[in-house]
């Protein structure tokens, strides 16, 4: 056998003049293997004549890289005609190859394109011109070894679904244990026995579709007690802080809105930032520091008010201190 120098391309998944792409991992080889047949365009001998063209070789290194399948020809040394043949793939002059595929399984994907998905190699040909120039030719057989001539519209009638209602036919012996009726039974035991399935078929329909409405309404009941929780934390947590001065009246909506998205978030911001005195409570501080104020330091002392004093108002109790003793406090 004489081999040709480089492989050549055998399918790939580009679509092909039949308006089809075939899946190049759906490829089943086990069987070409085993027998590598080399033809030309597509053609088989009979057997009824001395003039008919001879397998010139055999398919050799089949190998798929990149959803591509490869081969390279290999041809008889004893056929004239196959030496040709060598020659012009050698030389560049022919350099197109075409699979002979057993279709198994067709689909179309999101795209619409038609895929011949799982096929079955038969064999190779060399051929003078492919139907397309990247995926070149396909010839399909059948499972008798004949020529398959399917047009675009015969691979999309294969496509169809089958919607037709399947007709299914029991006899007695089917039917009599599903009305749990004994062998024997008369037409109008029948007849009774299909209403009571029919109406405890309705039974259970009606039981099902009340328990879907029942857990609709749970589930509103559940969702509306959830949001009932979640705005009565809501509405505390802002009191809280409203009432610790934590923000002005006129902010509470902007709370409102930044807990209903993220509670435990506002409750941490809200948690953090210090408690304002009232109004109220700044004049009645003042008030006391005022009084304080107009005490001297003795008096102070003998009221036990310079504690309160100095944690007070510091540097009231500094002038206090130097007033009495004629020297600055040098304390904290």
């Amino acid at each position: 056998m004489k081999k040709l120098s480089k492989s050549y391309i055998i399918s790939n998944q580009a679509k092909n003049a039949n308006g089809f792409r075939v899946r190049t991992a759906g490829i089943d080889l086990v069987d070409y293997n085993a027998n590598p047949l080399m033809l030309w365009m597509h053609k088989r001998p009979k057997g009824d004549s001395k003039e008919e063209v001879l397998p010139p070789g055999n398919m050799v290194d089949l190998k798929i890289h990149e959803n591509t399948l490869m081969g390279t020809p290999s041809f008889d040394e004893d056929d004239a005609f196959a030496l040709s043949l060598f020659n012009k793939y050698e030389n560049g002059t022919l350099r197109a190859l075409s699979p002979g595929l057993i279709p198994l399984k067709w689909g179309k994907d999101e795209h619409g394109d038609i895929w011949l998905e799982q096929s079955k190699l038969k064999e190779v040909s060399l051929v003078d011109i492919g139907s397309n120039a990247e995926a070149l030719g396909v010839t399909l057989y059948d499972e008798t070894d004949k020529v398959i001539n399917l047009s675009l519209t015969d691979i999309q009638t294969i496509l169809k679904p089958d919607n037709t209602m399947k007709l299914i036919t029991l006899n007695a012996p089917d039917i009599l244990p599903l009305l749990t009726l004994a062998e024997g039974a008369t037409p109008e035991e029948v007849q009774e026995a299909i209403g009571n399935l029919v109406t405890l078929a309705n039974d259970q329909k009606l039981q099902i579709g009340t328990l879907t409405t029942e857990k609709t309404d749970l589930q509103v009941q559940l969702d509306a007690q959830v949001k009932l929780a979640n705005d009565t934390k809501i509405v505390s947590l802002l009191d809280g802080a409203e009432a610790q001065a934590k923000f002005v009246v006129g902010d509470r909506q902007k709370w409102l809105a930044l807990a209903e998205k993220d509670f435990d978030g506002t409750k941490a911001v809200l948690d953090s930032m210090p408690a304002n005195k009232s109004v109220i409570e700044q004049l009645n501080l003042n008030n006391a520091d005022n009084a304080l104020l107009k005490l001297s330091y003795d008096e102070l002392d003998k009221s036990n008010q310079l504690i309160k004093l100095k944690a007070d108002n510091i540097e009231a109790f500094k002038e206090k201190y130097k007033a009495k003793f004629g020297t600055e406090y040098k304390g904290n």
